[in-house]
């Protein structure tokens, strides 16, 4: 069944990454979360086509919100701006105890953080949230459960045998 964009709901980690809390991102608007894999072309002479590997995950996160200082999500993500230090969020298609709500789970640096002023509506912040390289864990797709634990589904783990040598 088709679900309405209201429903989604976002989350900030005020606690660590081991012993998560999260605090509900009321300020957002329209959110933009993009999961998308390179296209690696191969070609040779051996074959007619041009075929393709995956390539780099890569995970865009653009969003509005209200320009409201004070609210704790609005000032995390500036402060996160500011400072380049990473956040974690949760980006689910339900609340955070919906059984079955599932969505993506991640650190990540907030790359821009512009307020728009229109003449007669509110004030609003645009932001763009990118992957943190700094961040220790890699991202996955979650599903919540009635008590609010997220259990991770789906992972995009590093490559093992992509290790250097030691």
């Amino acid at each position: 069944m088709p679900k309405v964009g209201i429903k989604g709901q976002t989350y900030l980690n005020v606690g660590t990454h081991t012993n998560p809390s999260w605090k509900r991102a009321k300020i957002l608007h329209d959110l933009t979360l993009s999961i998308s894999t390179a296209e690696v072309q191969v070609k040779n002479k051996g074959s007619r086509w041009t075929k393709y590997l995956s390539g780099l995950n890569d995970v865009p996160l653009d969003l509005e919100a209200d320009w409201e200082p004070g609210d704790d999500v609005f000032d995390a993500l500036q402060d996160a701006y500011w400072t380049q230090a990473p956040l974690e969020l949760v980006i689910l298609d339900g609340g955070i105890k919906k059984a079955g709500a599932q969505g993506l789970r991640g650190g990540f640096m907030v790359t821009k953080f512009e307020r728009s002023e229109p003449v007669e509506d509110e004030m609003m912040a645009n932001i763009s949230l990118r992957l943190a390289a700094n961040w220790e864990h890699e991202p996955d797709w979650v599903v919540a459960a009635a008590t609010g634990v997220l259990t991770a589904v789906g992972s995009f783990a590093d490559d093992p045998e992509n290790e250097p040598p030691t």
